[in-house]
């Protein structure tokens, strides 16, 4: 072996990450917890429940906990974890209001560590690439974002939308604003509660650049058919600008496969094919981010700051349809 090679070598030798998970046991932490099992820049120290967090916190041996709750509980959760020096990874949304989340922002100020949000959009790849080729102004000036998706699922007349957007579609919204900067102003085109069809939820928005707009649908369909169950939605993102389109879709809700990421300009067309489009792929680049992160310093894909801003426009979007009014963000 050269000296280069045995050099290269050496530099390859950083300590793993002392990953703890607790929490509930879902089909997404058993994904993630594959995929740190699997990843030599982890090393599992610790995987239980809530009752065990207290004395493996003790033992200060996890570098970060990966939290595993309901939204009313994940904050609460995080704090207590960042009190005791351990870095945080928490689901989206990781508050449930604005509050929750300048405790959780201060705390981690305090204790200088780390809050990745668990935001799955944000690590999928043909999103990723959909957000390259528009910073590299492949459509032209951005000016018109279409987000639709599609629900198999029927909730109660009765639930509350605002309470939905903001626990369901909070990480839609932070991913609109990665594409598309800040938004201004927001608002709801269903009318009052009582005015509309549970069948769907229609919102407007205005970016702060200027000659940008967009808009959210979701679709409840009770009779959409699966083709898998890793997630019953089907996503589509268009993202327009003056010289073409991108079109980015999540096809696990559908039986027929449409092209994952297109991009159509005047005079230029081209598909994507071999983008990493299982969901599943995720879950190694979250351990990725979170090496990259804790070891080498690098910025989070998904931090704290980008799931502030989805929270604040869910909220918005929350307040909106019960006040049947535009409402600024």
């Amino acid at each position: 072996m050269g000296f280069w090679q045995r050099l290269t070598k050496l530099e390859d030798r950083v300590d793993p990450v002392k990953v703890a998970l607790i929490g509930d046991d879902s089909r997404e932490r058993k994904l993630l917890e594959a995929a740190y099992q699997q990843n030599p820049k982890a090393k599992m120290v610790f995987s239980g429940s809530f009752g065990d967090c207290a004395k493996m916190l003790k033992s200060n041996e996890a570098e970060l906990v990966e939290i595993f709750a309901d939204a009313e509980k994940r904050a609460e959760l995080a704090i207590e974890c960042l009190e005791a020096g351990a870095n945080v990874s928490i689901g989206m949304p990781p508050g449930m209001n604005s509050a929750e989340m300048e405790k959780l922002r201060q705390k981690a100020e305090m204790r200088g560590r780390l809050v990745r949000v668990r935001n799955h959009l944000l690590y999928y790849q043909p999103y990723q690439k959909a957000r390259e080729l528009l910073n590299q102004e492949k459509i032209g000036y951005a000016t018109l974002l279409r987000l639709a998706v599609k629900r198999n699922q029927c909730p109660d007349k009765n639930f509350d939308r605002g309470r939905w957007i903001l626990e369901n579609e909070s990480d839609y919204l932070a991913l609109a604003e990665s594409f598309y900067g800040p938004m201004e102003k927001i608002f709801s085109l269903n009318g009052s509660n009582g005015e509309k069809s549970i069948g769907s939820i229609l919102l407007g928005f205005k970016f702060k650049t200027k000659h940008r707009f967009g808009y959210l649908l979701a679709d409840f369909a009770p009779d959409l058919q699966i083709r898998t169950f890793t997630e019953p939605v089907f996503r589509q993102i268009w993202l327009t600008g003056t010289g073409g389109v991108i079109m980015a879709n999540r096809g696990e809700g559908q039986l027929w496969r449409a092209p994952v990421l297109l991009v159509r300009a005047k005079d230029y067309s081209h598909t994507y094919e071999y983008l990493k489009d299982q969901w599943e792929d995720i879950y190694p680049a979250m351990v990725n981010d979170v090496f990259s992160a804790v070891r080498q310093g690098k910025s989070l894909i998904s931090g704290l700051e980008l799931a502030e801003r989805g929270i604040r426009v869910a909220l918005a979007a929350g307040k909106s349809i019960e006040q049947s009014q535009e409402i600024s963000i």
